[in-house]
């Protein structure tokens, strides 16, 4: 099985041979799923006239991994959220959006209008596989990657926030932003150990705290087929605004 595989721009040619390793590339969705792939071995192919990446048994690939993780195995490809300096409203981030079928950065002073912290459990915090990170099924307790290399195996899981929420200016709303992991953990201020420990009062008291105050997001955009939208959006960060910081950067969107 052979593949492209787009890395910051470029792209590189991805073979792989093994049963279970085409079984989950056969899985991906296109433009939604990160991999980090440790252990290739990384050959010129003079064929094609570029540089080729192949899986091993020594090979190892996390899909979608937290940038806990990245920043773990490898600190220098670690997104800093410092680069990012774009304002948008949310009606421009709209538009770019539309314009450009590309992932971009970006970061909105808006409000939280929608933060569900109140509802079940299992809609706060999702169960990942260790070994693969996708989700893991509530009603039969297993891994739903069907290619998961624990599969058949005892089921080791992870605890972590996976929250959808909308966020809103003055010129519109962008729907169910994708709020999770330790970026979720630093804008609630809370671990998921210490989430559950929280009265249905001090939920209210917490979500409170976002909905009524303008927040500084910075926010990763990118195309989604199945999103109505036609995109969605990660929070990479999330805390309230400073309001010079916010009077300073509306008044360039004054004409």
């Amino acid at each position: 099985s052979t593949c492209q595989l787009k890395t910051q721009g470029t792209s590189i040619h991805w073979e792989t041979w093994d049963k279970e390793t085409i079984r989950l590339v056969q899985t991906l969705t296109q433009r939604e799923t990160v991999l980090f792939i440790a252990d290739a071995r990384i050959t010129f192919d003079s064929f094609r006239n570029c540089m080729t990446a192949t899986a091993t048994s020594k090979t190892i690939i996390t899909l979608n991994p937290g940038s806990d993780v990245i920043l773990k195995l490898h600190p220098s490809i670690y997104f800093s959220v410092d680069s990012i300096s774009d304002v948008l409203t949310v009606e421009k981030l709209k538009a770019r959006s539309q314009e450009h079928a590309e992932v971009f950065h970006c970061i909105i002073f808006g409000f939280i209008t929608s933060l569900e912290i109140n509802s079940s459990i299992s809609k706060v915090i999702r169960k990942r596989c260790a070994k693969c990170k996708f989700r893991i099924n509530e009603e039969s307790q297993t891994c739903s990657n069907d290619a998961c290399p624990n599969q058949g195996q005892q089921l080791q899981a992870t605890e972590g926030f996976d929250l959808l929420v909308d966020i809103s200016d003055h010129t519109g709303t962008v729907q169910s932003c994708n709020l999770a992991g330790t970026v979720a953990e630093k804008t609630l201020g809370c671990k998921v150990k210490e989430f559950l420990r929280l009265s249905e009062s001090q939920r209210t008291t917490l979500k409170w705290k976002f909905l009524l105050e303008r927040c500084k997001i910075y926010l990763k955009v990118f195309p989604s087929a199945r999103s109505r939208s036609g995109m969605r959006a990660s929070i990479l960060s999330c805390a309230l605004a400073d309001p010079v910081e916010v009077k300073q950067n509306f008044a360039s969107f004054v004409v």
